[in-house]
């Protein structure tokens, strides 16, 4: 039976920030739930796939608040890993990633290296040059593009372009568990003030089916629903905006360039009209500029 209501789901945790992340996803007792979801996000080969996991690291209660969540997995192969999830998004996210990924290997002792695998979750487009929502990044040969196994794995989600295949219809949740898994941390984004009600209304219905998927929502209308978790969740989404105010700035400088750009391009159009004795009325409507500021070219 669906719980869904629309004023309350506004009110829903954004799993997008670390705090409730660890605690509906990486919450000990949803242990399988942890599993599934990585291991769909990975996408790793049967005999890879993740089969256990463990915290090691929570920046909750270590000395950077702003690291990123550090667990270490062993594959079904026997083969252990580092898997580190990041929530914060910087203007320096690739150099971050590089920086904390590195570290983690650094960290390892010298004769039981293990590989790394560095995930981001990005409430903003990162790549002009794909149009993926996930791009991977590896060690790899530069002529022969071999990859250079057992190293490093950087993984950049970007939510405004899987919002926009899920509205182009170009993903489908009831057959791609990853993508189900990643529209179900896109459907509240307090960062930018959106909540998409039709993701969670379509991934309600799919919990039907999905165990992992309603064990998930069970535990974050829970969480959402309680007073002193929202909270400790409210006071971690302040700290997140107040760290990530440049890539907000950086956004808002972009916006202003572009449009003093199309500006610009107006005016052009519109002096080349006014120089063909065009009427003021119809240069208005094609370029969209007021008979004001038409006027005042003439």
């Amino acid at each position: 039976m669906s719980h869904y209501k629309k004023a309350a789901l506004q009110k829903w945790m954004d799993l997008k920030i670390d705090v409730s992340f660890l605690k509906v996803i990486g919450w000990e007792q949803l242990h399988n739930v942890t599993l599934t979801f990585l291991n769909e996000i990975l996408e790793r080969e049967p005999r890879q796939k993740i089969q256990r996991i463990t915290m090691i690291s929570n920046p909750f209660v270590e000395e950077n608040p702003l690291a990123p969540i550090h667990f270490t997995g062993i594959s079904k192969d026997g083969k252990k890993l580092h898997i580190l999830i990041n929530f914060f998004n910087r203007f320096d996210i690739v150099k971050r990633s590089l920086y904390y990924a590195t570290k983690a290997y650094a960290d390892q002792k010298e004769n039981d290296l293990h590989p790394v695998i560095f995930i981001n979750f990005l409430s903003y487009a990162l790549f002009n040059q794909t149009e993926n929502f996930q791009t991977v990044y590896l060690l790899q040969e530069q002529h022969a593009g071999t990859p250079l196994p057992d190293a490093f794995e950087l993984h950049f989600i970007e939510y405004p372009k899987l919002i926009r295949d899920f509205e182009a219809k170009k993903v489908d949740p009831w057959n791609d568990a990853k993508a189900r898994w990643l529209l179900l941390l896109s459907i509240v984004d307090h960062r930018n003030g959106n909540v998409y009600h039709d993701i969670y209304k379509e991934l309600d219905l799919i919990s039907l089916r999905d165990d992992y998927i309603r064990a998930a929502l069970n535990r974050w209308r829970e969480l959402s629903q309680s007073k002193e978790e929202m909270e400790a969740y409210e006071e971690r989404l302040k700290q997140t905006l107040d760290v990530e105010v440049e890539v907000r700035e950086a956004k808002r400088r972009e916006e202003e360039a572009f449009e003093k750009g199309a500006k610009k391009l107006q005016v052009e159009i519109a002096k080349k009209m006014l120089a063909e004795q065009m009427e003021i009325q119809y240069i208005s409507k094609i370029t969209g500029l007021t008979l004001k500021e038409i006027q005042e070219l003439r």
